[in-house]
């Protein structure tokens, strides 16, 4: 088991000096050591894709890099790899927690397939990987082992399996909290459960999530587990195929920047009946409180330039039950932007009661019943 302080020291040694990734509570304790470190840079990014193209970017100018990611969001680097990193011979060490791994039951239900495969797409790549886990060798011992692969120009992979870092409960790299008297998530769930009538509601991966189905539970709801950053295209997707009924998607602020094109693909095809609330606390708060980028983007801004009908901003709890009543009442697209908080209650994700597909199902159930009454 290596602890987070060796962690980033076994880094150090190996000569990185730059650190870019997507927050994984496996990292919280080496990301909140690495944002205050004097030597090692640590650039959060907003894809898994992005993460590594700014790692290549740092090493093709001599800066010895790294990379560190959910196996969840392996999929987002894969074009970056394969069409970058491996011709260009860019050596970048890339370090994947594994989720869902040796087993199914080692992670959640959007983890299973990509448990599973990782490890096989490093070997049809033909790419070599290290796995640290408990009891296994030190992280400052598998990476010189894994120096010369580096040395001929290839990327290094080293997987890391469930407790192979010492867990610190305590540890978080909080983002600085906000004026509190902005909303928190429960300020917000509880705000539109009081306004929705009969929309549809689609919730982002993580606390959000949670917070809905924890808080009004209903067969309209829709709750992601994973897709990270695809809640606003899902609900594009059913305000197409359904304009007769209503959606509203509670967007977070990391999920929408992971794929902020998103905007403008809703903008372009302006879906009357699509609501879109970014709720932006500035934290990846699920995994730790990593701060996101969110304070550098003007959501209401993005959301103007790419063509929705309807934008309001609101940062307060006292008015935002109207500000989501304006938006409902809009014409869509609309977005609406809640400067909120960390903080509020977490409770069980759906899919301790509900399987994924009966998610799915359960939702698509009431779409068609919504059909059957226009």
């Amino acid at each position: 088991m290596t602890s987070a302080p060796h962690f980033v020291s076994a880094l150090e040694q190996a000569g990185v000096s730059l650190v870019s990734g997507v927050p994984c509570s496996y990292f919280a304790e080496p990301i909140q050591l690495l944002q205050d470190h004097p030597r090692i840079r640590y650039v959060p990014a907003a894809n898994e894709g992005s993460a590594l193209a700014v790692a290549a970017g740092a090493r093709l100018s001599g800066e010895p890099s790294a990379v560190l990611a959910q196996n969840s969001g392996f999929g987002n680097l894969v074009n970056p790899l394969t069409s970058l990193v491996l011709p260009y011979r860019i050596p970048v060490l890339v370090l994947v927690s594994m989720r869902g791994w040796p087993t199914a039951g080692a992670g959640e239900p959007q983890h299973h397939w990509m448990g599973k495969v990782v490890p096989q797409w490093l070997d049809s790549l033909e790419l070599p990987h290290w796995m640290l886990r408990t009891g296994g060798p030190a992280l400052d011992t598998v990476l010189e082992e894994a120096r010369p692969v580096l040395e001929s120009g290839r990327p290094v992979f080293v997987l890391l399996a469930k407790g192979a870092l010492k867990d610190n409960p305590a540890a978080t790299a909080a983002a600085d909290l906000p004026d509190r008297a902005r909303p928190n998530r429960d300020d917000l769930v509880n705000a539109v459960l009081a306004e929705v009538r009969g929309e549809h509601l689609l919730a982002t991966t993580g606390y959000l999530s949670r917070a809905l189905y924890n808080r009004g539970d209903r067969a309209r709801n829709f709750y992601m587990q994973g897709s990270m950053g695809h809640a606003s295209a899902i609900a594009l997707g059913a305000a197409l195929s359904r304009p007769a009924e209503r959606f509203v998607v509670l967007d977070g602020d990391g999920a929408a920047l992971m794929h902020m094109g998103a905007f403008a693909t809703i903008g372009h095809h302006a879906p009357a009946n699509l609501v879109h609330i970014v709720f932006d606390n500035g934290a990846y708060e699920s995994t730790g409180g990593q701060p996101t980028s969110s304070p550098a983007v003007r959501f209401d801004e993005v959301a103007r330039g790419t063509g929705y009908r309807y934008v309001d901003r609101v940062s307060s709890v006292e008015r935002l039950p109207s500000a989501v009543r304006a938006a409902l009442d809009a014409g869509g697209p609309a977005l609406l932007v809640v400067d909120g908080r960390v903080g509020g209650s977490a409770g069980e994700r759906a899919s301790s009661a509900l399987s994924v597909t009966e998610i799915a199902t359960r939702f698509g159930r009431g779409l068609a019943e919504g059909r059957e009454n226009h």
